[in-house]
């Protein structure tokens, strides 16, 4: 890597709580806690949650944000404390609210991840944004410590199969899987408008991507020309380049990553869980959820915990139908495992849906396919303290699947791509706020 692992271990230490909240800020979806209740903490923007849709089915210029244009939350909310649904504990490794630090300076990007103040919410208006330079499903999406959202990879949908091609901008076909894409593209939502970055080393489709504490950004498994991959590769937003980083323990064709409170990347697959330390550039593999799930949406809580929500059953076959079941990973002590415990089910089951933790400590779980194999517009909000589920404000915005989301530097959360309900593809962008 291109600087120490001290400095990084020094940032990620004084990112442990905004790093935590920034995982969590990865999802649309709208609506939420019941009257009375309060969040018990706010995230940043860092980790985000991409989707698959199983089913195939001229860039305008934009300034960057620098460090300097985000305004320091003067009202930040920090940790209550509250106690964890099921009994499930928090984890021994979270910041205590007294440890609430502002974001420091990354030695890797020379930028500070920016934060947000408190947001009541529920976050209940959906916006249209600048759309995608072009339609794309099963991408992956994060938002950079300049507050900047990146989209990475994905295929065009309706494409099943091509001729195999080396260019990674013009991505390459694979029968069953469509062209896989290399593009790498840029919004700022301070400024709008697209820009493209350096394109992906490795052209890659159902990928998932998450932003570390330093301020890279990290593109994760998925499949490339070849199948299922254990591919991962780094993005360093100062130099716009890609460097290889250490691959999967084993190849994931549709992994959802999350960076937990702790600095440690979290990336599901079906029955796969692994986790990354970014200190030692290794991973590691610990169980995963009781019943093995496919592209169900992941993100990390406020208390630190790791909710893994919906998906459909690994293997296929008659009982691959779209999931409601919910489940809470408390990550272990150092090199120690965690433990999962199941939550309130989701309302509605879905699969391919895309979502994240708010600014308002609340889970948005939106889109997907229900138990039919039907787009849903469908968008679910979870209540960590009141273990609760409810239902938030619909629309064209939130039928799709196979999008993704992140939340944006302006706090808001940004849902990309996907398909609709007629199979058609999307390049739009809709944009979650209170």
């Amino acid at each position: 890597m291109s600087w120490s692992r001290t400095s990084r271990r020094c940032a990620a230490r004084a990112f442990v709580l905004t790093a935590s909240m920034t995982a969590a800020l990865a999802t649309p979806g709208m609506l939420g806690l019941s009257a009375g209740a309060t969040p018990s903490a706010f995230v940043t923007p860092g980790v985000v949650t991409a989707t698959n849709d199983v089913d195939p089915g001229g860039t305008s210029s934009g300034a960057a944000v620098s460090p300097t244009d985000t305004p320091a939350p003067s009202d930040t909310l920090t940790p209550s404390g509250s106690a964890s649904p099921s009994g499930s504990a928090s984890p021994s490794g979270s910041a205590s609210p007294s440890e609430t630090a502002s974001p420091s300076a990354s030695a890797a990007t020379g930028s500070t991840c920016p934060s947000y103040s408190q947001v009541a919410g529920p976050l209940s208006s959906w916006q249209e944004a600048d759309s995608l330079p072009s339609a794309r499903v099963d991408l992956a999406a994060t938002t950079g410590c300049d507050g900047r959202i990146y989209a990475i990879g994905g295929r065009p949908a309706g494409t099943s199969t091509a001729s195999p091609s080396p260019s990674a901008t013009s991505g390459f076909g694979t029968p069953g899987t469509g062209v896989a894409l290399g593009a790498v593209s840029v919004f700022d939502p301070a400024n709008s408008g697209w820009t493209d970055a350096a394109d992906l080393p490795t052209p890659r489709t159902g990928l998932t991507a998450t932003t570390d504490t330093d301020g890279r950004i990290y593109a994760i498994g998925g499949r490339d020309e070849s199948g299922p991959t254990d591919t991962v590769e780094i993005y360093t937003p100062s130099s716009s380049s890609w460097s290889s980083g250490t691959p999967l323990p084993e190849p994931m064709a549709q992994p959802r990553a999350t960076r937990g409170t702790d600095g440690r990347i979290y990336v599901l697959d079906g029955d796969d869980l692994a986790i990354y330390d970014p200190d030692s550039e290794s991973w590691s593999t610990a169980d995963a959820p009781p019943a093995a799930i496919v592209a169900p949406v992941l993100t990390t809580l406020p208390d630190g915990r790791i909710l893994a929500a919906g998906g459909s059953a690994a293997g296929g076959g008659s009982a691959s139908a779209a999931s409601s079941a919910v489940y809470t990973y408390t990550p272990g002590t150092g090199s120690g495992s965690g433990s999962w415990d199941q939550v309130a089910n989701l309302p509605t089951g879905v699969t391919a849906a895309t979502g994240a933790t708010g600014p308002d400590g609340r889970v948005y779980v939106v889109g997907g396919r229900d138990s039919s194999g039907d787009v849903t517009d469908a968008v679910q909000v979870y209540t960590p303290q009141d273990d609760q589920w409810t239902a938030g404000s619909t629309g064209t915005a939130s039928s799709r699947s196979g999008a993704s989301a992140t939340i944006g530097g302006d706090g808001r959360i940004y849902v990309l791509g996907g398909t609709a309900g007629d199979g058609h593809p999307l390049d739009s962008v809709a944009a979650l706020g209170d």
